[in-house]
Parts: C-alpha cells; sequence; structure tokens
C-alpha cells in the first residue's frame, strides 16, 4: 500500500537534471552541436565568421571568372560568364552554411528557453527579419533552463562579436546613405 502512495503522477512533466551532464554547471557542448546555448556575442560572433568566410569565398570564385578572358565573335571584349561549375560551388557552400547557421540560431534559441523549430520563422518573408532582430537582442537566461546550463561566452567570441555588430551598423549606415545622397543630390538645385 504504501508503494502505491508514493508513486509518480504520470500527468506531471519531466524534471531535468542538467547539471551533472555538463560538469560543473556551464555548458561544455561544441559550438557546431545543435545541443545547447548561445548567448548573444556568441551568435555574432559566429554569424560574422560565417558572413565573412563565405563572402571571401563567393569573391574567389566569382573573381576567378574575372581574369578569363571572353571575346564575342567580332573581337570585342565581354562581361565573362561565371560558369556552371561556380554556381553549383556556390550552391553546394551555400547550403553549408545555412546548415551551421541553422545550428548557430538553435542554440541561440535554447538560450532563451525556446525550441529550435522556432526557425522556420526564417523561411517566412518579412517576419524573419523581425526574428532575426529578436535573435540578436532577446537576452537569455540566467540561469540552467530545459536546454542546459548557461555557456560561458569566451573572450575572442566576444570581440568578435562586437565586431560583427559594428559591421552591421556600418553597412545599415551605408545602405541608407546610398539611398539618401542620390535623393539630398537631386533635390538641391543645380546653381546652389
Amino acid at each position: 500500500m504504501e508503494h502505491l502512495m508514493e508513486s509518480r503522477n504520470p500527468y506531471q512533466p519531466p524534471n531535468t537534471d542538467v547539471s551533472p551532464q555538463y560538469g560543473g554547471g556551464t555548458d561544455q557542448t561544441s559550438s557546431f552541436s545543435p545541443v545547447g546555448r548561445f548567448g548573444r556575442l556568441s551568435f555574432i560572433a559566429w554569424g560574422t565568421i560565417l558572413g565573412v568566410i563565405s563572402n571571401v569565398i563567393t569573391a574567389i570564385l566569382g573573381g576567378s571568372q574575372m581574369f578569363v578572358p571572353q571575346y564575342e565573335a567580332g573581337g570585342a571584349p565581354v562581361l565573362p560568364d561565371i560558369g556552371a561549375a561556380t554556381i553549383i560551388a556556390l550552391a553546394v557552400m551555400g547550403l553549408g552554411f545555412a546548415v551551421f547557421y541553422i545550428i548557430f540560431s538553435v542554440r541561440r534559441c535554447h538560450d532563451f528557453n525556446a525550441s529550435g523549430w522556432w526557425n522556420l520563422l526564417l523561411v517566412v518573408p518579412f517576419v524573419n527579419l523581425i526574428f532575426m532582430l529578436f535573435l540578436w537582442f532577446k537576452r537569455g537566461d540566467e540561469d540552467a533552463n530545459g536546454y542546459g546550463p548557461p555557456r560561458v561566452t569566451p573572450t575572442w567570441e566576444k570581440i568578435v562579436g562586437i565586431i560583427g555588430i559594428v559591421l552591421i551598423v556600418v553597412m545599415i549606415v551605408g545602405v541608407i546613405a546610398a539611398i539618401a545622397i542620390p535623393v539630398f543630390m537631386a533635390s538641391v538645385p543645380a546653381g546652389a
């Protein structure tokens, strides 16, 4: 009879004990694992690293085609054709980087105790922009949550994350300037 009194309620949610699994109360998982958590600066740092590597590879693949001279039948030079091999290489690279970015954003969702399935919002136009801002600015849980203990952001990730923030701000200012300067110049009278 005493055994029946101590039975567990089958409708009670399971309790998660994360401390023994991660040893010492901090997330020790690999950055490339979808298990674990990423703080804001870690997320921005790894996104910056992916962006820089992606742009360098794209410039190398696309730029290498610029050195292959191409001419029309009459001998006039034409813009180079980047070719099918380059397009396939860029597509494969894009898919590879997308996988890593999804892993990083899943870990970021875990930091504020949300399921990684929220990343499906990244394929919805306009909603993906709002979701990205949410990933960048949402504060993570201070203590352990359902996805594990917090991850300590290494110093190098903090530095690269701050550089990433500066690059984002510079790009936004550049886009605004590229739009605003021609509009301003068109509104100024020619003799002024």
